[in-house]
């Protein structure tokens, strides 16, 4: 199932997007609607161009890469330097129907930086942000523009001294809003959609463990950083009401036509609760993957006021993904206030308070 108004954007975003798509040098765009502006999209894109000369390529060990190696690095780097071309093409036709724009580029003694800054629709009460006086401090805000794309080029002199390092960094972010009648009004509806997805896990072949994360005000999460966050903790989101209680459950497969199904599955449950409620505020990754070492958030619905605003613990449920050497793992988050994403959260039971119960040794599973 595709939501409805997914992403009708500028045609020529449109276009370079599914040209990095194609060429997998972007993996998904995300659609949020809880900004009280419409239904933005997102996505970056971060490239490189590399020394692509004659001699034989070495890795970072130094030593020479085999045919097959070089060959494939090759490809790769001849992809990013005709993407980089087509971004930059782009932009120049972009510019030329913006409501507003600002370029800065500098070209001197082999040193190189552009910058590029576009409100394709016009800003509401204010201008685009202009730093490129001092163009190393430059950053990228979107402000009140409906459609903002952002670009970077810098040197860098580190692919001089080892071919796989760049000699060029490359920064490219699109943010627009797609739908200006689609923001959310409503708190998402947390418990309706944990109900209608537990029926997928009810398979016992599926293994997974439940993990418990919970501290009041009385924990002070500063003076404990190294336990609570730094050890213990990849992913930490802090209210300002210092209170957080986490449930999350954790499933594994070993088989990856299985994993891609039951996360599909999953994905289109909650694809179809968006578009029963569309006014329930979330933010959905537009397509499912396992991702190796850090896990991928495939969805976040959450309360649509701030913070401040709401007296009762605030609810939120998340969908993560993620792949390792042992097998695909698809977690599910219910929480209130302060979320948690454990470090260890193969071995991790509970931890209340900073107080740390593991599973047993028999129970654990990589």
């Amino acid at each position: 199932m595709q939501l409805v108004c997914l992403a009708q954007d500028n045609p020529k975003l449109e276009s370079l997007y599914a040209y990095l798509k194609a060429n997998n040098l972007v993996k998904y765009y995300t659609l949020s609607n809880k900004n009280q502006e419409g239904l933005r999209k997102r996505y970056d894109f971060y490239t490189g161009l590399y020394n692509e000369g004659p001699a034989p390529t070495k890795d970072y060990m130094g030593q020479l890469l085999d045919e097959k190696e070089d060959s494939a690095i090759r490809a790769h780097w001849r992809n990013l330097r005709e993407a980089n071309k087509v971004i930059r093409r782009t932009l120049s036709e972009l510019t030329e129907d913006a409501a507003e724009s600002y370029s800065y580029e500098y070209h001197q003694n082999g040193h190189d930086t552009i910058i590029i800054t576009i409100a394709l629709k016009p800003y509401e009460n204010e201008p685009i942000p202009k730093k490129f006086e001092y163009p190393e401090y430059d950053s990228y805000g979107t402000g009140k523009t409906p459609e903002m794309v952002y670009f970077r080029f810098t040197d860098s002199d580190r692919g001089l001294k080892n071919r796989m390092s760049p000699i060029g960094l490359g920064e490219l972010r699109v943010n627009t809003i797609v739908d200006t009648a689609l923001y959310a009004t409503k708190d998402f509806d947390v418990d309706a959609l944990y109900k209608a997805i537990q029926p997928f896990f009810r398979d016992k072949s599926i293994k997974r463990h439940e993990i418990h994360c919970q501290h009041d005000s009385t924990f002070n999460i500063d003076e404990n950083a190294s336990i609570f966050i730094d050890e213990s903790f990849n992913r930490a989101e802090q209210s300002v009401r210092r209170r957080g209680d986490n449930h999350l459950t954790v499933y594994k497969f070993t088989s990856e036509e299985k994993a891609k199904a039951k996360l599909h599955q999953v994905m289109e449950c909650v694809r179809q609760h968006i578009v029963d409620h569309p006014k329930e505020a979330y933010t959905i990754c537009s397509d499912e993957y396992f991702p190796p070492l850090n896990s991928a958030r495939m969805f976040r619905g959450e309360a649509y006021r701030n913070m401040g605003e709401i007296d009762e613990p605030r609810k939120s449920m998340t969908i993560d993904a993620l792949m390792d050497e042992n097998g695909f793992y698809i977690f599910i988050n219910k929480w209130d206030d302060d979320e948690y994403f454990p470090f260890d959260w193969k071995r991790l039971k509970e931890m209340v308070n900073g107080k740390i119960v593991y599973f047993g040794f028999d129970d654990w599973w990589p």
